[in-house]
């Protein structure tokens, strides 16, 4: 089935939208606490004690920071001061970006793609794969460093069609340079592009010059922006080298097998799934060993390999590039005879591979990224007044080592009701936190009233509540003291 281009690109941004609008929060805590963290120590939000340890060993690229300060001052100017709209701004905007970057890398890939059939399947894999709009809607090192990765695979891969080759060149290199800054990993995918311009492309060394000028224009832009973060001048790509290379920081948060990411690969992309797309990847490998593709992924997967602390989201950047790969192999391999590529060509099988995505897609989109900023977020809209209290019992919902104080209401006193020796005092602003799924519309604590004013799962969810799984989910709800 052949779908309209325009269709898929409308719908495709459609989800890339309500990605990022319904997966508040985080994948990893990295995206908050060295980015919107760092922000809010310039903001005078936090002090330089409250950041993580990165700081002290200036070891992150204040880029993404920087955009953090200058979206937070350019809103708080027009009035909008909630933190969690802050960011649901800087998602959009992340998603939009992803998607244009992404969008633009297809245009130029899918020539390489004969049929039209398997060039709709090219952009359906490539906007609707289950974990890709999620992915793009993180403003994480990750995802922003490949999306401007990929903005200059762009013009690098269409040079020939801008009037000035050499502002092209300059503009990409730029684009590479700020890549490395926000993940000094993507040097990887840099050294290996550059590589595969200069011995398979045979392209002139004055234009790789041009390319590496505006990558150490963007170092200098990067220095000057560490200065502004940091107070000196520092070169962060050095530290985080010297820490967790030379002196193998990184290896005291745990140290992974070599086949680490093979296993972790074939558990997370969803079995047989996984098993088709990771020998897909190698396959591709083997057959155009002198493609583009190959030349960027193979040196950034292996350094990955052989690093002593690895953690899946480290690939994440490889992502963008597996519908190609999978859809350009089978197009190589589309009259082959082979009983196991024909079973995975079969319409039963494509149509379960389909609905396993499509289920795991609605689910990633319009899940939040995890479920700490998801009760900051409610708790934040909807404890006010001018000194309220929160009242919980067991942990704390709010001001735990997990609550960013970029994220926080200050104005907010939590206690915990167990451990409070003076008894409940309860008014106007008090409020109680509940982890217990259809605790009641009223309770009574401590013979003080109150009504529920929020539940994340609605109350109709108590008939599906079979062999009690939602008292085992994270659930939560909010009472308001009522007279």
């Amino acid at each position: 089935m052949v779908f309209r281009r325009d269709l898929l690109l409308i719908v495709g941004f459609l989800v890339h939208i309500c990605a990022a609008i319904f997966s508040i929060g985080y994948h990893q805590c990295d995206e908050l606490f060295q980015v919107f963290e760092f922000a809010g120590f310039k903001l005078g939000i936090n002090n330089a004690t409250d950041l993580p340890w990165e700081y002290s060993e200036q070891m992150r690229s204040g880029i993404q920071p920087l955009i953090v300060f200058i979206t937070t001052k350019a809103l708080n100017a027009i009035s909008i001061t909630n933190p969690f709209t802050i960011a649901l701004f800087l998602r959009l905007f992340q998603a939009t970006l992803s998607f244009i970057a992404i969008v633009k890398l297809l245009t130029i890939l899918e020539k390489e793609i004969l049929s039209q059939k398997l060039k709709t399947w090219l952009w359906a894999f490539s906007l609707f794969f289950w974990c890709l709009p999620y992915f793009h809607a993180r403003f994480s090192s990750e995802n922003f460093s490949s999306t401007l990765f990929i903005f200059g695979l762009v013009i690098v891969l269409n040079v020939s069609t801008y009037r000035s080759k050499l502002a092209a060149y300059l503009w990409a290199g730029f684009l590479f340079g700020i890549s490395f800054l926000c993940r000094f990993q993507m040097s990887f995918f840099i050294i290996g592009l550059f590589a595969w311009l200069l011995f398979i492309k045979k392209e002139q060394i004055k234009w790789l010059v041009l390319g590496f000028a505006g990558l150490v224009v963007a170092l200098f832009v990067g220095l000057l922006i560490d200065q502004w973060l940091y107070g000196k001048f520092t070169l962060t790509w050095w530290n985080y080298l010297d820490l967790n290379l030379f002196k193998d920081k990184a290896s005291a948060f745990g140290k992974e097998p070599i086949y680490f990411y093979l296993e972790e690969s074939l558990i997370q992309l969803i079995p047989p799934f996984s098993a088709l797309i990771i020998f897909s990847c190698i396959a591709f490998w083997k057959k155009n060993s002198r493609h583009v593709i190959t030349w960027i992924t193979i040196p950034f997967i292996l350094l990955h390999f052989f690093v002593s602390h690895k953690e899946l989201r480290f690939l994440f950047p490889v992502l963008n590039f597996l519908p190609f790969m999978i859809i350009f192999y089978f197009q190589s391999i589309k009259d082959s005879n082979n009983k196991f590529i024909v079973f995975f060509k079969r319409r039963g099988f494509l149509n379960f591979a389909i609905t396993v995505n499509m289920i795991l897609l609605l689910f990633f989109v319009f899940k939040p990224a995890d479920n700490n900023t998801h009760s900051l977020k409610i708790i934040y809209d909807k404890v006010e007044g001018n000194a309220p209290t929160l009242y919980y019992e067991g942990n704390d919902p709010y001001n735990n080592a997990g609550s960013l104080n970029y994220f926080r209401n200050t104005k907010i006193k939590t206690i915990d009701l167990n451990a409070d020796s003076l008894g409940l005092k309860a008014n106007a602003d008090t409020y109680y936190f509940s982890e217990k799924f259809n605790e009641g519309e009223f309770i009574i604590k401590n013979n003080k009233k109150f009504e529920r004013i929020y539940s994340n799962f609605p109350i109709w969810f108590s008939s599906l509540n079979f062999n009690g799984w939602l008292d085992r989910s994270f659930t939560f709800s909010i009472y308001k003291y009522t007279e």
